[in-house]
């Protein structure tokens, strides 16, 4: 059986579907039988220290084209002879004559405000032809399978829910040493500090994040960093939003750029919370980790999230109210018991979610999909 992947994902930073992918090549190279091939097909070479299993191979296809119109045009050409496509970055080409199976991560117009309005007429129209037309669609939570049904149309019998997994290097360390590093690497100072991971879409409320941290601060007096640790693409004003906040040496922005995805285990040790407070999530790697990592979490009663976290993360019901989001930061720092009872808690549930076994289960739909395509 050949299978083929639209990896273009695997170029430039690798954030949630880059991840993604990267994660399942990884575990894919020891469940393959020797009749099986995976094909990843790309825009870019891929990076010198990349590494593929034996039977993973890859195929540049060239830059000429890029994005949406490379998967229009370059990837149905080459992709002609798989028995299945895999699309794990939400849309598909427009004109495939074999087996599809996409990946829809998040449907985030099911809740108002997650993006502009012009989303509406672009990606939202596109995510969803793509989902009617391929055999089988792949999400990664309940919610989202319940939010993919019923905004796009899809029977429920072509739709499977494959939670994503976490790394083993993401678990409590007790090397203080190399976490006072994290904290002076990022945050310039041997100062705590909260943690957000992630881009700064709009979805996730920073500006509300910003405004409830000044709060906590105000009322307690304490030494922390804000740190956002992801690219800020939409070009959120954070220096006069801490400005006006009054925290404007208290709030840090990176890039979030790290050489091996495990490199951030020890960022999520190094913090001493977890803040979460997007209105809507289809999933959430970073609250994956942060629960691994025993790192006590904030997060939104909302989505994927409340469904990942299950009991083991403090919830804020009203995540737009930034002093309800600043109660619930409060409580937790502030609390020593709380913080030691969502630490143990969050590496208990963080088990359930194993990238073997998203691997498998992800592997064992494509190739079901094929089966169904060559009758």
């Amino acid at each position: 059986m050949r299978i083929g992947v639209n990896a273009r994902r695997l170029e430039g930073q690798r954030l949630g579907v880059g991840r993604y992918i990267e994660y399942l090549v990884k575990h894919w190279g020891t469940m393959l039988n020797g009749q099986d091939e995976i094909v990843l097909y790309l825009r870019e070479p891929p990076r010198p220290n990349d590494v593929f299993p034996d039977a993973i191979t890859t195929k540049v296809l060239g830059p000429r084209l890029t994005g949406l119109a490379w998967e229009a045009a370059h990837l149905p050409r080459a992709a002609r002879d798989v028995d299945v496509l895999f699309c794990p970055g939400y849309s598909r080409p427009p004109v495939f004559p074999k087996p599809t199976v996409v990946a829809i991560h998040s449907a985030n117009e099911a809740q108002a405000g997650t993006h502009p309005w012009w989303y509406r007429l672009t990606y939202s129209p596109l995510f969803k032809r793509s989902a009617r037309a391929a055999e089988r669609v792949i999400v990664p939570s309940r919610s989202t399978l319940e939010d993919v049904r019923t905004l796009y149309d899809i029977p429920p019998e072509r739709l499977v829910a494959v939670p994503l997994g976490v790394d083993d290097a993401f678990a409590p360390t007790s090397d203080r040493a190399r976490c006072d590093e994290v904290r002076m690497r990022y945050v310039g100072m041997d100062r705590p500090f909260i943690l957000f991971v992630g881009k700064l879409s709009q979805r996730r409320n920073i500006p509300t994040l910003v405004t409830a941290f000044a709060e906590v601060k105000r009322r307690t007096g304490m030494p922390h960093v804000l740190l956002l640790f992801g690219p800020n693409h939409l070009g959120i004003p954070l220096r006069r939003l801490a400005e006006e906040a009054g925290v404007e040496d208290a709030v840090v922005q990176v890039d979030g750029r790290v050489e091996s995805h495990a490199d951030l285990a020890l960022l999520y040790n190094a913090a001493d919370l977890y803040v979460n407070p997007s209105v809507y999530e289809g999933f959430s790697l970073p609250l994956v980790e942060a629960l691994a990592s025993g790192t006590p979490s904030v997060v939104a009663r909302r989505a994927a999230l409340a469904e990942i976290a299950d009991g083991a993360a403090a919830f804020v019901d009203e995540p737009e109210d930034p002093l309800a989001l600043a109660d619930t930061i409060e409580d937790v720092l502030t609390d020593e018991s709380l913080r030691a009872e969502l630490s143990r808690k969050g590496v208990k549930r963080a088990r359930a979610f194993r990238w073997e076994d998203t691997a498998r289960r992800t592997l064992d739909v494509l190739q079901e999909a094929a089966s169904r395509g060559a009758k």
